[in-house]
C-alpha cells in the first residue's frame, strides 16, 4: 500500500517529469491525484474492483493491492504525459507496453462478471422423471435454470 504522492511522483519519474535534480512541483502532485482518481473511478466503473480509497489530499493511503501497484503506476503515467512529457520527446515504447500489459492482469484479476442465469426455452423438457401432476413437462416461459 502506497500513498498518493508516492505513486504520481512514480508515474511523473516515468516520464521524465520528477527526478532528485528537479522534482515535481505541488501543483503538478495535486493534478497527478486528481488523475489517479479519475482513472480508478473510471476503473471501477468498468467493474474493476480493488477496493481502493479515493485520495482526498495526495498524502494519504491508496489502500491498493501491493500486486496492481505496477499497474496503476504505468497507466498514470500514459495519462499524465500529455501535461509533462518532455519537450517533444515520445514516450517510451516500454512505458506503453508495461501500462498495456499491467492493465490486463488488473483486469483478470480484479473485474467482477456478473453471470446471469439463464433463461430457457418453454420448449425445453425438464427431464425424464419429472411428470408430476402440478408439474409441467417443459419449462415456463421466462424460467431460469437454478443451480
Amino acid at each position: 500500500m502506497s500513498s498518493g504522492t508516492e505513486i504520481v511522483k512514480s508515474a511523473l519519474r516515468l516520464i521524465g517529469a520528477h527526478s532528485i535534480a528537479a522534482p515535481a512541483d505541488p501543483e503538478s502532485i495535486v493534478i497527478g491525484k486528481d488523475t489517479l482518481n479519475s482513472m480508478l473511478q473510471g476503473w471501477l466503473s468498468t467493474g474493476i474492483n480493488m477496493g481502493t480509497t479515493p485520495l482526498e489530499v495526495p498524502g494519504d493511503e491508496l489502500n491498493e493491492p501491493i500486486d496492481a501497484r505496477n499497474g496503476i503506476t504505468y497507466n498514470l503515467a500514459v495519462l499524465l504525459y500529455s501535461n509533462y512529457g518532455s519537450a517533444g520527446k515520445p514516450i517510451s515504447p516500454l512505458v506503453l507496453l508495461n501500462a498495456a500489459s499491467e492493465k490486463r492482469f488488473i483486469k483478470s484479476a480484479y473485474q467482477v462478471h456478473a453471470i446471469p442465469k439463464k433463461v430457457v426455452s418453454s420448449t425445453l423438457p425438464r427431464g425424464q422423471g419429472n411428470s408430476v401432476f402440478w408439474d409441467g413437462a417443459y419449462f415456463a416461459e421466462g424460467e431460469t435454470l437454478d443451480g
